[in-house]
């Protein structure tokens, strides 16, 4: 059994972005173990570390070579190696010579396309020592991040500077240069409360000596759960709300963590609650308290990177800051009620929505225009839809949305209410940009769900109007975000409008004319794409997905009706011989051209089979016509898959494609008048 040690690779730099730290620390890890794989070293699990200010990969029983192998040199062929007489010529010595390997070790490979001279050389593995220093400047090198830089006149780049490198294998250092730093077996501990060197004697020992010499949690998980716990224990003065993504960020800004409580003038919660969350969360990284209806409390909790002698200074400290962060918040939000959201929307002619597509102005004139539209259709006060799109861009020029953008529509709420708007439009104005992400919630509301789908299908139809459509993984607009908007509150509001009929209303909204005279096809595509996409994310069928897409949709929800209908129908006994049976319709109808006007007539019907399928189909048209008009797709399958014995009988027994030429169309046209009937639903010939 090969001797096998544990290694330890740590990386000392600047404090690193704590938003994709645990992220960048989880790759470089995979990068490690990739180039292990690569190289051939066996090793047992694999652990990574992540601070502020290091990255550390630790691999346990990591063997100290490579296996040797056996390489299989191929040489020239037999015809190029050896001359008329059986002699070595000059390629075949040259081969040898290069090789370092004698005539006598060659063999004769013969292969389907002819014989060549190979040979068999031992090649003895490289040391664990000798391979690491290469393993990890690749696995550094590889590290994606979104921005490298450059320090000092050095010519290296990384996410930070690089101050210190450790690299060691048992209990030795393993030599090695990468960015510029030598390799050693010392670490640093926390910047203030133990920033001399630190030796590490073993690389399994690195954690816990890291924690009990250098006041350093160097594993991130480990990190995290300490503050969460921390957090979860100050429940005496309220809930501590724990947001998943700042507690990751929050992790990533501290090494030795220390859980602190504040408090603030209970005056500044006559501000909205969000705008005090943005200052706590987003601005200050701190952890908002509130009651059981979950009502902000004047408290917040904090998260310090030092343990201090006096912790009521650092708490004052934090609560000064935080005062004035909320009395720039208040001030912003007094100052903007000094106007109405009335008087605002002239300020919008300035404000650019995209330079060929006009202003904002411009914007919320065509939205008007399209929530009464989609007012009528889902059963909305036209009134009120075309209240709340005028409205719903004023608080873009408004003080508080100009300091903290992402509460667009949130401050529109606020102020709306507050100049007595009807509720329901003050609501609107916030739901207008939900979703705002992948599993945001939608509206809650019809109107603010319509004044949603609106202002993204206005965005789509406009982009897509001047050829601004996303390319590859670019998409700046975020369209594709728009159209999945679309698509979620629809389905999941189950509203039933029709995406054609709405985005030519859209597009007819545009004065002067779109350049792209083929946005509306081009949009609903892409649209139905995005469907598409969901629907497979949530392990849909691809083959149904496509069945129901050759029915050319333009309604959604009626197409997730469809695609759940095909799925009901794949359970039935009789799903796969008719699919077989639809495809045999579809070949034998491509592969003819027989005109519209010509229509089945049963008194030239001659075979029993095909008087049998002609009947069926006649006494069942209306009904599953009526069926998918209701949009009852399931039963209207259900009633197709009785004619399995009609069909099968009239392929046994019936040539279609016989020399007389108007029994021959008759029966292409009762096909057809078949087809017809599945394709009302979907082409089930694609399920095979």
């Amino acid at each position: 059994m090969s001797e096998v040690k544990n290694f330890l690779f740590e990386i000392g730099t600047e404090e690193l972005p704590p938003k994709t730290l645990f992220k960048v620390a989880a790759s470089l890890a995979a990068n490690v173990e990739s180039g292990l794989k690569h190289a051939g070293l066996s090793h047992g699990a694999i652990k990574f570390f992540a601070t502020p200010r290091r990255l550390a990969v630790l691999v346990f029983d990591l063997v100290t070579k490579q296996p040797d192998h056996t390489l299989e040199l191929r040489g020239p062929t037999v015809s190029v190696a050896y001359d008329q007489e059986g002699k070595s010529t000059t390629a075949l010595r040259k081969f040898l010579e290069n090789n370092g390997i004698a005539i006598n070790q060659l063999e004769r490979l013969e292969t389907a396309k002819g014989a060549w001279v190979v040979a068999h050389k031992n090649k003895p593995g490289r040391t664990t020592n000798e391979l690491l220093p290469e393993i990890i400047a690749q696995a550094l090198g590889n590290l994606h991040t979104p921005k490298q830089m450059r320090w000092g006149n050095s010519k290296y780049t990384f996410i930070r500077p690089v101050h210190w490198l450790l690299m060691l294998y048992g209990n030795e250092i393993v030599p090695a240069t990468v960015f510029g730093k030598t390799s050693g077996n010392v670490t640093y501990g926390h910047r203030f409360h133990h920033p001399a060197a630190i030796t590490i004697t073993a690389p399994e020992k690195y954690a816990e000596i890291l924690a009990e010499e250098g006041f350093v949690i160097a594993e991130f998980q480990a990190r995290k759960q300490m503050i969460f716990s921390a957090l979860q224990n100050k429940t005496n003065i309220g809930k501590v709300l724990i947001d998943e993504n700042l507690l990751d960020e929050v992790t990533g800004l501290v090494e030795w963590p220390v859980v602190l409580l504040g408090t603030f003038d209970a005056h500044f919660l006559e501000v909205p609650q969000e705008v005090l969350l943005v200052a706590l969360e987003e601005q200050q990284r701190y952890f908002p308290v509130v009651d059981q209806d979950g009502k902000l409390l004047p408290h917040f909790v904090l998260v310090s990177n030092i343990k201090s002698k006096e912790p009521a200074r650092v708490i004052a400290g934090n609560e000064k800051v935080l005062r004035a962060r909320f009395t720039d918040a208040e001030y912003f939000y007094r100052t903007d009620l000094q106007f109405t959201l009335d008087s605002l929307i002239d300020r919008l002619k300035q404000t650019v929505f995209q330079d060929k597509l006009g202003s904002i102005y411009l914007k919320t004139e065509r939205l008007a225009k399209l929530t009464s539209f989609l007012a009528e259709k889902v059963g909305v006060a036209t009134a009120l839809a075309k209240r709340a799109a005028e409205l719903s861009k004023a608080d873009l020029v408004t003080t508080m949305v100009f300091e903290f953008p992402e509460l667009q529509g949130v401050m529109g709420y606020y102020y709306a209410l507050q100049q007595f708007e009807p509720e329901p439009v003050a609501i609107a104005l916030k739901e207008q940009y939900l979703p705002r992400f992948a599993q945001d919630k939608i509206p809650d509301t019809d109107l603010g769900a319509i004044l949603a789908i609106s202002d993204r299908i206005d965005t789509l139809v406009g982009f897509f109007g001047i050829n601004k459509t996303p390319t590859g993984e670019k998409d700046p607009q975020g369209l594709r975000r728009a159209a999945t908007g679309i698509l979620r509150i629809i389905l999941e509001r189950k509203l039933n409008l029709d995406l054609k009929e709405l985005l030519e209303f859209a597009y007819s909204c545009y004065s002067p004319e779109l350049e792209n005279t083929l946005a509306t096809k081009q949009v609903l595509d892409f649209i139905l794409e995005r469907l598409r996409a969901m629907y497979l994310e949530n392990g849909g069928d691809a083959k149904v997905f496509n069945a129901v897409l050759a029915t050319h949709p333009t309604k959604p929800l009626d197409c997730q009706h469809r695609l759940d209908a095909i799925n009901f129908f794949k359970t039935l006994a009789e799903a796969e011989t008719l699919s077989a049976a639809h495809k045999r319709v579809n070949n034998i109808l491509t592969k003819t051209t027989i005109s519209d006007e010509v229509k089945f007539n049963p008194k030239l019907a001659k075979e029993t089979a095909e008087k049998a399928l002609a009947e069926i189909i006649a006494k069942n048209k209306a009904v599953i016509a009526t069926l998918t008009e209701q949009g009852n797709y399931k039963e209207a399958l259900q009633l197709l898959a009785t004619f399995k014995s009609a069909i099968d009988a009239f392929f046994d027994s019936t040539m279609v494609m016989v020399e007389n030429e108007k029994l021959r169309n008759n029966r292409l046209a009762l096909l057809r008048d078949l087809r017809a009937l599945f394709l009302s639903i979907a082409d089930i010939s694609l399920l095979g």
